[in-house]
């Protein structure tokens, strides 16, 4: 314990002269009176974008007694709160605890509810249009007959942090978690282990987005006041000794309910200070730079029908068509996100009705993102994240093409070996999207295209081109147990720019492998 609170009150140190340097007095300030009311506001979640806030509240115009209200952010202002409705809101008490990257589903405590196994559960709600949908218990193995409350989902899905007075902890609430199962069930949950839970309470939790920063309420690891706010990193050893976030969060009364943006900018929080105009409100602070959680990107955007976009203009430099996405209609697309070099899924999930998504991609990952819908060929981009690449924000509008005859669609993702025919390994996971669209149309027949630069002589670059035609041909067989008579394999060399070949841009947009539509028959 001597040591722990050394390193804390090292912290603390670093944190005020980070302060200092910085000139300014970096104090929790009151969110004000558009989102806080005289009654009780708290438990707030803002989203991955930090457009979003949602929050708890009992003031007047809800539900029930606790509701759900979300407030939007709008030139930078938080706009007028608007309660959730039913059926996520009912006579009960219910907590927005937290939401998916794209905000299309969400997780939230809800207490005395008649289908409870215990006086407060966990549920899930997933949006329809523009409304919530019924919310389902999880069920066991999350619920018990105890009290289950205040869950938190990592970026992928995947894992499931909450907090709980379940008999096994090590006091009387613990942080647990559970990690989803393949066939998509909840594994048997596990405490989070001593480092973070201690013989007395901690009563909140939040994962950050990046995956491995936690934030917790605690009041069995000291501190200012009743219960504090901590952060632990998890390491490849475990999680980190819990580090106090210090007074410029943390004060002599109670702080929970503490939620980041991916940016790692701002945090949010609810409290009881002397500025409080109700019996708790909403509170906002600056992140300490020692403190912010690893650098991530935010990738952004629209999936719609090619086909349907007013005619594109012409980009004055490469030459290549540039098309308003505000003109395309939308299409309800799945997104996969997948490591480049082995397929593996990090995440799979859908558009909102308006073809809107949002995925978040880790500082450091080389992921493939996917987007795939009924009648349309698949379509991905490929992200290389630097493993120091600082928050970014990227719009990434995809357009899929209708499935048709004459349908040419590049394959985005393919690389080979310099100069040669020799397919390089991240370009599994695209050939593998081009199998899985074949099986689903069995009746399909393409022809394989290779295409190549203006550099090199005609008679050279058409043998590349062929060649490297082949090698797709070649995998798609082998590997994915497609038959020949389905394909046909022709180099065209540098016949059929699609862009400028005066920069290197056009260049390597020129150099690449693409299929035509023969036969969905």
């Amino acid at each position: 314990m001597v040591q722990r609170e050394k390193i804390i009150l090292l912290i603390l140190v670093l944190i005020g002269f980070s302060l200092v340097l910085n000139g300014q007095e970096q104090t929790a300030k009151n969110i004000g009176p558009v989102v806080n009311s005289k009654y009780s506001d708290f438990g707030p979640f803002v989203s991955a974008d930090g457009k979003s806030l949602y929050f708890t509240s009992d003031r007047p115009g809800g539900v029930g007694g606790q509701d759900g209200w979300v407030s939007h952010k709008v030139a930078g202002q938080w706009g007028e709160p608007v309660n959730m409705g039913a059926p996520f809101n009912t006579q009960m008490n219910e907590g927005p605890d937290c939401l998916t990257v794209d905000e299309q589903t969400m997780y939230f405590t809800g207490c005395d509810r008649p289908d409870g196994l215990g006086m407060c559960d966990i549920y899930v709600a997933t949006k329809e249009g523009d409304k919530w949908g019924e919310p389902k218990n999880l069920g066991k193995p999350i619920n018990t007959k105890y009290g289950e409350y205040n869950a938190s989902i990592s970026a992928d899905g995947k894992t499931l942090y909450f907090v709980s007075n379940r008999p096994g902890g090590l006091g009387g609430y613990d942080i647990w978690y559970s990690i989803k199962q393949e066939d998509g069930s909840w594994g048997e949950p596990k405490n989070i282990g001593p480092t973070i839970n201690t013989p007395e309470n901690e009563i909140f939790v939040f994962i950050h987005w990046d995956g491995v920063t936690l934030y917790f309420s605690s009041d069995g690891h000291g501190g200012f006041g009743n219960a504090d706010v901590f952060q632990s990193r998890l390491t490849p050893s475990g999680w980190s000794p819990p580090i106090n976030l210090g007074p410029a969060v943390n004060s002599t009364e109670k702080e929970f309910y503490f939620t980041i943006p991916a940016s790692g900018d701002l945090a949010y929080f609810s409290a009881t200070q002397s500025d409080t105009q109700g019996q708790e409100d909403i509170y906002v602070v600056p992140i300490p730079a020692i403190l912010k959680p690893k650098g991530l990107t935010l990738v952004y955007g629209i999936v719609a029908n090619k086909d349907t976009c007013a005619e594109p203009t012409i980009d004055p430099v490469l030459k290549t068509p540039v098309y308003d996405i505000k003109t395309c209609k939308p299409v309800e697309a799945v997104i996969r996100l997948s490591k480049s070099a082995t397929d593996e899924e990090i995440l799979l999930g859908k558009t909102a009705p308006d073809g809107s998504y949002k995925v978040i991609i880790q500082a450091g990952a080389d992921y493939n993102l996917n987007a795939y819908a009924k009648g349309f060929s698949f379509h991905s981009e490929r992200f290389v994240v630097p493993a120091e690449q600082a928050y970014q924000e990227v719009e990434k509008n995809i357009l899929l093409t209708p499935l048709g005859v004459g349908k040419v669609i590049i394959l985005h993702n393919v690389y080979f070996d310099f100069d040669k025919a020799v397919l390089r390994p991240e370009s599994k996971a695209e050939l593998n999207n081009l199998i899985r669209q074949m099986n689903e149309n069995p009746g399909m027949k393409i022809e394989i295209q290779g295409h190549t630069d203006s550099k090199g002589s005609d008679e050279y670059n058409i043998r590349l081109s062929r060649a490297r035609a082949k090698a797709v041909l070649d995998y798609l067989v082998l590997q994915g147990n497609i038959s020949p008579d389905r394909l046909t394999a022709v180099g065209y060399g540098e016949s059929m720019p699609i862009a400028s070949n005066d920069l290197d841009e056009g260049r390597q947009l020129n150099r690449r492998v693409e299929f035509r539509i023969i036969s969905l028959k």
